[in-house]
């Protein structure tokens, strides 16, 4: 049994290949495997920063960076993290997927 669907995400002017795997059989599986198709192709920069120690983040996890120097906020995804000492100090390096910007 096919199951037949579209996922969008705005402002969905781009259209990706067709996913065609006998595999997915149900209709919320498939949904999902489309959303991974796209966040998979959005187009991404990592950007590494390093800020005071930070307990309890996690890869995975979505960061808001207020860039001062840019004057932009944005918020991306955490896909390395560090902790690195320095006599007293203590700091967090973070590697985050910035979504690049159109």
């Amino acid at each position: 049994m096919a199951i037949d669907i579209i996922v969008v995400r705005m402002p969905g002017d781009k259209q990706g290949q067709d996913i065609v795997d006998p595999i997915l059989s149900n209709t919320n599986v498939a949904v999902l495997r489309g959303i991974a198709e796209i966040q998979d192709n959005e187009p991404v920069d990592v950007v590494t920063l390093s800020t005071n120690y930070r307990s309890g983040v996690r890869k995975g996890d979505i960061a808001e960076v207020i860039d001062e120097l840019q004057g932009e906020v944005w918020r991306g995804k955490i896909v390395g993290i560090s902790h690195n000492t320095a006599l007293a100090d203590i700091w967090t390096d973070l590697d985050i997927e910035k979504p690049r910007s159109a």
